[in-house]
C-alpha cells in the first residue's frame, strides 16, 4: 500500500471539495433553470352554460384554456350571486336564488407548479322559470248533452311565485279550434251528443312565460231523462183521465215508462208516458213515475192529480 505525504493529502482533500461544489452548483443551476422555463397556464375563454339559467337548475363552466409545457390544467372556480360569494367547483345548482339575479363565476388556472392569472366570467341573469299545471278540477263532474255551463278549475305553481292567468283551447272531436279560449265554456249551442268527445289544452301564464299544455278528454256521457216543463199538477175529469207526461230524453233515448205509486184505476203506457184510466178519489193525490233510458238511468217524477172544481149548485 502506497503512503501519502501530508502535502499529497492536502491536495487530495482540496480536490474533493471543489469537486462537490461544482456538483452542488450544477444541480442548483438545473433546478432553477427549470422553474424559468415553467410556463404559467392561460384561460382564453370562460362562459357559464346555459346562457339563461332558471330557478332550481343546474349550471356549469365552459373553459378554454392553453398551457404552453403541456401540462394538464385544473380550475379553481367561485361562484357569485349579485357579488356574493355562493359556492365553488365546475358546476352549481342555483337553489336560493331569485329571477333577475346577476350570476358569474371567477376562474383560476393551475398547472400544479403555479397558477395562472383568475378570470371572470361574463354575468348571466336568472331567468324566468315557466308555471306548471299540477291538476284540475271539472265542474261539472260529468259533462252530458244537456249540460248548460262547464267550468275548468286548475291548480298550478310557479317556481318564481308568480300570479297565474289561466286560458284554454277547446276542440270537438279532434275538431278546429272553438273560438272561446276562456276556461269557462257554454254548451248551449255547440250541439253535443252522447259519446262526443270534448278536448282542453289549459295553459298557465305567469306574465311572461306559458306553461306545457294539459289536456284532458271529457266524454259526452249519457244524459238520464229529464223533465221538459215544470209540471205542478195534472187535472182530470171525474171519470177519465188521458194525460202525456212531460218527460223527455235529452239523448234521444227511447224511454219504459212505469208507475211507481199511484191508485187502483191508473196506468200508463210504457212507451209513450200516457197516464190514462179513471179513479175514485175526489181529493187531490200524489202519482209516482219512472222513467228509464236504453243505458239505465232514470228520473223518479212526482205529479199531483187534482179534480175538477164541481161548482156549488146551491148558490
Amino acid at each position: 500500500m502506497r503512503e501519502y505525504n501530508s502535502e499529497e493529502l492536502d491536495v487530495k482533500l482540496m480536490f474533493t471539495v471543489l469537486l462537490t461544489f461544482i456538483c452542488i452548483l450544477a444541480s442548483c443551476g438545473a433546478d432553477e433553470q427549470r422553474t424559468t422555463q415553467n410556463t404559467v397556464p392561460v384561460i382564453t375563454r370562460a362562459e357559464i352554460l346555459p346562457t339563461y339559467p332558471q330557478r332550481g337548475s343546474r349550471i356549469n363552466l365552459r373553459i378554454r384554456a392553453s398551457d404552453d409545457d403541456g401540462e394538464r390544467i385544473s380550475y379553481a372556480v367561485n361562484w357569485f350571486c349579485n357579488d356574493r360569494i355562493i359556492g365553488s367547483g365546475l358546476e352549481f345548482y342555483l337553489s336560493d336564488v331569485e329571477k333577475g339575479d346577476r350570476i358569474y363565476a371567477e376562474v383560476t388556472p393551475s398547472d400544479g407548479h403555479q397558477s395562472g392569472t383568475t378570470v371572470r366570467t361574463t354575468t348571466v341573469i336568472v331567468a324566468n322559470s315557466p308555471p306548471k299545471i299540477i291538476g284540475v278540477k271539472l265542474e261539472p263532474e260529468a259533462i252530458v248533452s244537456s249540460t248548460g255551463e262547464m267550468r275548468i278549475i286548475a291548480e298550478g305553481v310557479d317556481p318564481d311565485a308568480d300570479s297565474l292567468s289561466y286560458f284554454c283551447y277547446w276542440r270537438i272531436n279532434d275538431g278546429n279550434r272553438l273560438p272561446d279560449s276562456s276556461t269557462t265554456l257554454r254548451l248551449h249551442d255547440l250541439g253535443l251528443e252522447k259519446g262526443m268527445t270534448l278536448t282542453s289544452e289549459l295553459y298557465a301564464h305567469d306574465g311572461d312565460t306559458v306553461s306545457s299544455p294539459y289536456v284532458l278528454e271529457i266524454e259526452i256521457t249519457n244524459s238520464p231523462p229529464m223533465l221538459s216543463a215544470e209540471q205542478e199538477s195534472i187535472p182530470y175529469s171525474p171519470d177519465s183521465i188521458v194525460y202525456a207526461l212531460p218527460i223527455i230524453d235529452p239523448d234521444e233515448d227511447n224511454l219504459l215508462y212505469e208507475l211507481i205509486e199511484a191508485p187502483p184505476g191508473l196506468r200508463i203506457d210504457q212507451t209513450f208516458g200516457i197516464l190514462h184510466g179513471s179513479v175514485t178519489e175526489t181529493e187531490p193525490f200524489e202519482i209516482l213515475v219512472r222513467a228509464t233510458d236504453t243505458e239505465g238511468a232514470f228520473l223518479n217524477a212526482r205529479f199531483t192529480v187534482v179534480p175538477p172544481v164541481i161548482p156549488d149548485k146551491t148558490q
